[in-house]
């Protein structure tokens, strides 16, 4: 192991505090850890953990749909809101199917997992609605333009 290694940290079977993976004992109850549960428990944790980090970088991208979207009506701007907005709106939903696909079935009982799923699932059904309008909103458009 070098200084350069990430810190694998899980929780104390026992007291439930976050301790080093290559720990022989937890520091606050003293309960001696089994390195092969460690590991795995540790490989958890650093998923959870990269869940809730992607569910709040998605959140953020959500929340910059609306902002490009005003900013089409600023002159000299407008293509890049242009942009930025049918960018955001196909590709927050395709971030969020990818979200599911690799942390969907992870099972913990971490309550900030449990809000980064809950997150995911609202922006995703948002962002899937705004699409389809959009969708179906062209698709009058050209129906129109056929007559």
């Amino acid at each position: 192991m070098s200084i350069f290694d990430p810190v694998r940290l899980l929780q104390c079977p026992n007291c439930n505090e976050t301790i080093d993976a290559l720990s022989q004992q937890c520091r606050f109850c003293l309960a001696p850890i089994d390195p092969v549960a460690a590991q795995a428990a540790a490989d958890v944790m650093s998923k959870v953990n990269q869940a809730c980090s992607d569910a709040s970088v998605l959140r953020t991208t959500a929340v910059a749909i609306p902002i490009f979207f005003g900013v089409r009506f600023i002159p000299f701007f407008g293509m890049l809101g242009l942009v930025g907005f049918y960018g955001l709106v196909i590709g927050v939903p395709a971030l969020s199917l990818r979200w599911w696909i690799r942390f969907g079935r992870i099972t913990s009982n971490d309550p900030d997992f449990t809000r980064a799923k809950r997150t995911v699932l609202i922006v995703a059904i948002l962002t899937s609605i705004l699409l389809l309008f959009m969708l179906l909103w062209l698709i009058a458009i050209f129906a129109a333009l056929r007559r």
